[in-house]
């Protein structure tokens, strides 16, 4: 299945990727075919036809018309039509990209007051930090620097640096930053710009320019601010080199001055830094300066928690519990006192106190909020079973799968109270119809090219009547529209928008039925429960197709390059290239293929299963080394890291919801812990993901990754 999928041809061109078919005959989808198919000028003719055709849809054909005309070598052509779309169609959802195109067309016929005047019209109508904007903002920065203004041009290249660190527009920032540089050193800057400059080379990943550029600003005897930036630049590219001894040193050498804002960021990241060494009595050390030294900094509440994680992880129970008692009493509103709270209740649980924890846990769950209040109330559960009182641990599961069911926890306390699981139904065919009350020239425009079989522009007109979208009304008929072409990542984000309104009556669209056909064909060829691979889309991409992590997983299931060739070599496929991961069928059939060999790996667990899928399966060995005797709920809380805990909990929570609106019940074997597989396979899975790093204080990254400074 997997071979045939990834043997079908490629897309030609982007954007191309959900067809561009279209009734037999019709002017603006035949155009975008013979577009693609690089017959410039019969596209051309074809989209002067649709022109005449479709009046609401002009700027389209102007749009396409002029990239037929660069394709056949008609610049000045293409110039012209693009001015036409941006005077007569002010609000055209192609008035970014036309005016990113006239501008490069201008530059190139050398017309810089032209292109910088497009490129301004594009830069300012694109997202900051998006593709596009990136390449508008190099080029308005190349065209400054040939007209002679560095400084402007120099501001521009590092708010490139700054918003998009990677890919070719970075590139080309960097080399224009770096002429300058050596040109004009008046207008470079001194010391602080030069800070700046071991800054943005850190978040390129230049790790070794980084730690140079750093080296030469503490050479020139900077100011006290200036050399703390610089030496925190040098502390994390030596560490992300492996330099561990060296970075230690220049971490500590930011906290000689204890008034410098770094100061106790640096000391944390030292201690960390060891903690993740698994060196835990130095971090240990460390940790406890950062708490004395920096008392009222949002380090000594981290350390406080690094130091509980770390007795816990020993066994020393006690401390662990003192610690975190400490820290929510001394930092009741830090981001990590609500989980501290939990977690002095739940090293009791580990240590074997169920009175004690049974007792915690319940006072926990009378004065918390929801999230840790549901929480304290599964522990208490469980730990009442513990105690033996099993008549009110069950009123205690009831409660919590009943009174909380989008929680995660309501999951396992239904696998626990061994309710049926559910068994996937199958939802009704056929297309849903494109709403006749969607309304404003974008609905109007989305409508008519829904009719064309456009479903793709039809979602961009959809995206631009969003943003003008007054009153609930109109955002429930924006869901149903994109229901109807295709589009259930924009309705599950409009729909997350719209949740505290009507969160009922928009189950359908917070858990959609996305890409379902490809779904149940890859689902089934693999023997999964479809319900959870649209369970784990949903938690990966949100059901972007588009989506693309800083960590470059690409799509819907979020597949590392790598991952994909890997897979694609085992199924005697052709290895897809980063774009063809972005096609559903590539990608979902990829990700199934993934999802099953873990899934066959680890026995049917589906708890591992996902842990591996988020964070590698070296990992997961490492959690099954330390945790291998726990039960799988309890595995779970012992993940070391917090990403991987709340994804593990997210996936789980969301397949239990996609159950509860569209399963039939009575299929017994489909627990939320387990599915049925194959004999276990080594194969590797993911790379780039560290395998030790137990701190959780925030997200896991991979290990290039570095902080900020500012």
């Amino acid at each position: 299945v997997l071979a045939a999928c990834l043997a079908r041809p490629a897309p030609l061109a982007p954007g191309a990727r959900e067809g561009v078919r279209g009734p037999r005959g019709e002017p603006l989808a035949s155009g975008l075919a013979a577009l693609v198919a690089g017959d410039g000028a019969e596209a051309a003719h074809l989209f002067a036809d649709a022109a005449r055709r479709y009046p609401p849809l002009a700027d389209y054909a102007l749009y396409f018309e002029a990239r037929a005309a660069m394709s056949v070598g008609r610049g000045d052509d293409a110039r012209d039509l693009l001015a036409r779309l941006l005077a007569d169609h002010p609000d055209s959802v192609w008035k970014s990209r036309a005016a990113l195109l006239a501008g490069a067309l201008a530059r190139t016929a050398g017309d810089l007051d032209g292109a910088r005047a497009w490129l301004g019209t594009a830069r300012a109508g694109l997202p900051a930090g998006s593709d596009r904007w990136a390449w508008a903002t190099v080029a308005l920065a190349e065209i400054a620097d040939r007209r002679g203004d560095h400084e402007p041009a120099l501001d521009l290249a590092r708010a490139v640096r700054r918003g998009r660190p990677h890919g070719l527009a970075d590139r080309r920032a960097r080399r224009l930053t770096e002429r300058i540089r050596e040109a004009h050193p008046d207008v470079f800057g001194g010391a602080e710009a030069e800070a700046g400059e071991a800054e943005m080379r850190l978040g390129e990943g230049d790790l070794a320019g980084a730690r140079a550029v750093a080296a030469a600003v503490l050479d020139s005897a900077p100011t006290a601010p200036i050399r703390a930036r610089a030496l925190w630049v040098r502390a994390q590219a030596e560490h992300a080199l492996g330099r561990a001894a060296e970075a230690e040193a220049t971490c500590l050498a930011v906290t000689e001055a204890a008034s410098e804002p770094l100061a106790p960021r640096a000391l944390a990241a030292a201690a960390r830094w060891r903690w993740n060494a698994d060196e835990d009595e130095q971090a240990l050390r460390l940790f406890h300066d950062a708490v004395r030294r920096f008392p009222g900094s949002a380090a000594a509440a981290e350390a406080l928690y690094a130091i509980g994680r770390i007795h816990q992880e020993a066994e020393r129970y006690g401390a662990a519990h003192a610690a975190y008692v400490e820290l929510a009493a001394r930092y009741p509103r830090a981001p990590l006192a609500a989980e501290a709270r939990w977690r002095a209740g739940w090293v009791r649980y580990l240590a074997g106190d169920f009175v004690g924890a049974a007792s915690w846990f319940e006072r926990l769950a009378a004065r918390s909020a929801r999230g840790p209040r549901v929480a304290a109330e599964y522990w208490h559960a469980r730990t009442l079973e513990r105690l033996g009182r099993e008549a009110e641990a069950r009123a205690r599961l009831v409660h919590v799968a009943d009174r909380h069911p989008t929680s995660y926890y309501a999951a396992v306390a239904e696998a626990r109270l061994g309710r049926p699981a559910s068994a996937p139904a199958v939802p009704p065919a056929g297309q849903a119809p494109f709403p006749a009350d969607v309304g404003g020239a974008h609905g109007e425009r989305a409508r008519l090219l829904f009719g064309l079989a456009l479903a793709r522009f039809a979602r961009l007109e959809l995206e631009a009547e969003q943003a003008l979208a007054a009153g609930p009304g109109d955002r429930h008929r924006l869901l149903q529209a994109y229901r109807a072409v295709g589009a259930p990542g924009a309705a599950l984000r409009l729909a997350l928008e719209m949740r505290p309104h009507s969160p009922g009556a928009l189950r359908g669209y917070l858990y959609p039925l996305g890409y379902w056909t490809e779904v149940r064909a890859q689902a089934a060829a693999r023997r999964l429960d479809p319900f959870l691979v649209l369970a784990l889309v949903r938690q990966e991409s949100l059901f972007d197709p588009e989506a693309v992590s800083p960590a470059d997983a690409h799509g819907l299931m979020q597949l590392m390059p790598a991952t994909a060739r890997e897979l694609a070599r085992a199924a005697d496929g052709p290895a897809p290239d980063r774009a063809r991961l972005h096609e559903p069928a590539v990608n979902i059939a990829l990700g199934t293929a993934l999802l099953r060999r873990l899934l066959d790996r680890y026995g049917g667990s589906v708890v591992k299963a996902l842990a591996a899928y988020n964070a590698g399966e070296d990992a997961v060995a490492k959690w099954e080394h330390r945790y291998g005797n726990r039960t799988e709920d309890e595995f779970v809380e012992l993940v070391s890291f917090r990403e991987t805990r709340d994804y593990v909990k997210a996936v789980l929570r969301n397949y239990r919801m996609y159950g509860r609106i569209y399963a039939t019940t009575g299929r017994a074997d489909a627990r939320p812990y387990s599915s049925a597989g194959r004999a276990p396979s080594a194969s590797a899975t993911r790379a780039g993901r560290p395998p030790n790093a137990p701190f959780d204080m925030i997200a896991m990254t991979s290990p290039g990754r570095a902080d900020s400074t500012r």
